[in-house]
């Protein structure tokens, strides 16, 4: 039973670890689902100041009402809960514990959270809070992956400065990978391979007004369910008919594909990154290189992105005829101040962004024989799940 005395500092906690507060604004209240009020005299806290109660329209025609917590009171990280998460193994136990040597330049732009995990990550008790490997797609989850990007390049390591290597472009790269190997020769995997703006490439085919819109298209084709009129919009092609087909069938492995069918490109994209990144870590692992993952990208100290860069492309080109990985270089000087969130495209042109393009002909080597430029969909999940782990698993107790 949750009394009067200690509900705000309970509420207050557990509502703004679940909303890791992004936004960096330090005014926002955080809101309180009523469930969680229970029987506590709300009226109560009201008259002491700790709540305030509003309704608001939402789009269904209903008006709920919204409980604000208006004081900032204390959050007491031990009355929360250890986040759920797959099981770690020796390779994410060790990025896990690289999260103890992150703190920020001074003067440096944050959030609430961010701040939280900087006051307590060098706390292994409190670890767990902060790391969790998600069941869809074995994604790595941390306060830095959930980090402002535009804040991310203030991030030091052993008080060091970083620099980070993504892939541009991942999951339409991916995607093109998987359908040439799945259907043989397509036009969507010919732009990949040529290099080509696959943004701009589905707006010239779509006959699009704007590379936004093709942008938006693209993740339509990936997230949105199965819909006819994406294969009338690109003239019933061949790899638009495999991915509405993809998207209307079940997909054992995907842990969604009961109640969202066309959750199974997003997953087998997703999976297919994890895949190929473990491998990006495993090797800056056993160069002795300290990092920090966002998905598709590493965080590392400025010495170590040369070395980190070679490691990243020697994976990259066992899969792909064609990438782009960029390399960001850091600065001196913080890129957002402490209460600033300046655009990205203001922000990131200054911070030193090079690119490596890399053509890569005709290296399937790590890709089981194909017969006729075809391959079936079991034989890429069963591949992807023979890709080398580096141990088995180790669950940790609290």
């Amino acid at each position: 039973m949750i009394t009067t005395e200690n509900f705000p500092i309970l509420v207050r906690t557990k509502q703004f670890w679940n909303m890791l507060k992004r936004d960096g604004d330090r005014r926002e209240p955080v809101h309180i689902p009523m469930k969680l009020l229970g029987d506590v005299d709300r009226e109560a806290l009201v008259r002491m100041g700790e709540i305030a109660i509003t309704q608001k329209r939402n789009e269904n025609g209903h008006s709920p009402y919204y409980y604000a917590a208006l004081k900032e009171g204390s959050k007491d990280i031990s009355l929360l809960e250890p986040l759920l998460t797959e099981p770690l193994d020796k390779l994410t136990t060790t990025m896990r514990e690289h999260l103890k040597r992150v703190t920020l330049k001074q003067g440096t732009g944050s959030t609430d959270f961010f701040d939280c995990f900087l006051k307590f990550n060098r706390q292994s008790i409190y670890l767990n809070l902060f790391f969790k490997i998600d069941s869809f797609s074995r994604r790595v989850h941390t306060p830095v992956s959930n980090f402002h990007r535009i804040y991310r390049p203030n991030i030091l390591l052993d008080e060091e400065t970083t620099g980070s290597l993504d892939v541009a472009t991942m999951q339409p790269v991916l995607l093109g990978w998987i359908l040439s190997n799945l259907i043989g020769s397509n036009e969507y995997s010919q732009w990949i391979d040529a290099g080509q703006d696959i943004y701009e490439s589905i707006r010239e085919k779509a006959k699009l007004r704007t590379r936004d819109e093709g942008k938006e298209r693209f993740f339509e084709i990936i997230f949105s369910p199965a819909d006819k009129r994406l294969a009338a919009m690109f003239g019933d092609a061949d790899w638009i008919t495999w991915v509405n087909d993809f998207k209307s069938h079940e997909l054992p492995p995907n842990p969604h594909t009961m109640e969202k069918r066309h959750s199974n490109l997003a997953f087998m994209l997703q999976r297919a990154e994890v895949k190929i990144m473990r491998e990006v870590w495993q090797g800056l692992h056993d160069a002795g290189i300290v990092f920090l993952s966002v998905h598709d990208e590493v965080i590392v100290k400025a010495k170590d992105i040369a070395e980190a860069e070679l490691i990243f492309s020697n994976v990259l080109s066992k899969y792909f005829r064609y990438y782009k990985l960029c390399s960001k270089h850091p600065t001196t000087e913080p890129q957002a101040i402490s209460g600033s969130l300046i655009p990205d495209e203001v922000i990131l042109p200054s911070i030193g962004e090079t690119a490596v393009n890399s053509l890569k002909i005709g290296n399937h080597s790590g890709f089981p024989p194909l017969t006729d430029n075809r391959v079936n969909l079991d034989e890429i999940m069963r591949y992807m799940e023979t890709i080398p782990e580096p141990s088995g698993p180790v669950r940790f107790a609290g």
